[in-house]
């Protein structure tokens, strides 16, 4: 009997020392790293009253919607701390902006893309997989503006004077590229299954006094 006794004491240690010691995922959730992308839909703004100096008048907001893109990469730490760096690409294209000044506006293009960086909270939500998140960083924003048109008004002659350069024949056009660095935050909810995990997304940026923002859903996959 006491031989046989002596086989159960590996046992009966192992469950003596289980509750002292921290769960086997506990260890691993300690410092997840990840990288993924997302896709989504995008509203590209920006308002800048120096675009066309040539010509007195107010150019309206640029605002246009267009499909997005983001890459991300990520840790996550302490179960509801992480951080995140993220490249994103707004969209690009024709838009029609409001023109009260003289002549008329011809054509208007706007893009924008940039880079972000987060912290991260985790919200206590007791939900197996489910995670619902809040983030806030800075942004790097860069947007292009341009924009042309005549400065003849309809059914009579192009305007003689054009006060400085940019202006020849009757035509004016005016392009801005610029980049600035802005408060950005955002929101999500996201599902994991083993080292993937689909997210959805809002984000929101500002430029050039205006509030772009992005909608998206994506992937990451927890690498470490």
């Amino acid at each position: 009997m006491a031989n046989g006794a002596y086989r159960f004491l590996p046992v009966l240690g192992a469950l003596l020392i289980a509750p002292l010691s921290p769960p086997a995922h506990a260890a691993t959730d300690l410092l997840n790293v990840y990288v993924g992308a997302a896709l989504g839909h995008a509203s590209l703004r920006a308002r800048d009253s120096r675009l066309i100096p040539a010509i007195p008048g107010s150019l309206g907001g640029f605002d246009r919607g267009d499909t997005a893109y983001q890459f991300m990469a990520g840790v996550r730490g302490l179960y509801l701390l992480g951080a995140e760096v993220d490249y994103f690409h707004l969209g690009s294209g024709g838009v029609s902006p409001s023109w009260s000044g003289l002549g008329a506006l011809g054509s208007a293009h706007l893009s924008q893309q940039g880079e972000a960086a987060f912290g991260l909270l985790y919200l206590p939500i007791p939900v197996p997989m489910l995670d619902v998140y809040v983030k806030a960083g800075v942004a790097r924003l860069t947007s292009d503006l341009s924009a042309s048109g005549s400065a003849c008004s309809s059914g009579s002659a192009c305007l003689p004077l054009c006060p400085i350069r940019g202006c020849p024949n009757g035509r004016f056009s005016g392009r801005l590229s610029t980049t600035e660095t802005t408060f950005a935050a955002g929101a999500g909810v996201q599902w994991s299954f083993g080292n993937w995990a689909v997210r959805g997304e809002y984000e929101r940026f500002d430029a050039l006094g205006e509030h772009p923002d992005l909608l998206s859903v994506g992937m990451t996959w927890t690498i470490l």
